[in-house]
């Protein structure tokens, strides 16, 4: 069962539409760059996330996972009313399963990640 919210109802569309805002995200995350962090993702989201905490989490995790190397869609969830996509991904410096929960908050034109957790 997927949950694409106001995004879409079937497979393709939606994920069409998310999965590039969720590798910018990614991106972002591993570059260390705050400003296209901040350009996927809801004010909601950025008044928890500062720059500092971005800025730290990037320098302790990122070396821990190294590089993306894949991510595989698993499925689409509802939280609160909002799709949450979830994936399972390989990164180059763990042989560990990584999963990435990717929250966007409903209704959003351009969609913007209104939760992400990767762990």
């Amino acid at each position: 069962m997927n949950f694409f919210g106001t995004f879409g109802s079937d497979d393709k569309e939606p994920l069409q539409l998310l999965i590039p805002v969720v590798e910018r995200a990614l991106h972002a995350h591993q570059a260390g760059n705050y400003q296209e962090y901040l350009s996927v993702i809801t004010s909601d989201l950025a008044a928890k996330v500062t720059k500092e905490s971005f800025m730290r989490a990037h320098r302790e995790v990122a070396p821990q996972f190294g590089t993306l190397q894949s991510k595989t869609f698993l499925a689409s969830l509802r939280r609160d009313e909002n799709p949450m996509l979830l994936f399972s991904a390989k990164f180059s410096a763990t042989e560990d399963d990584i999963v990435i929960n990717v929250t966007f908050k409903n209704g959003t034109e351009p969609p913007l990640i209104d939760w992400l957790w990767i762990e």
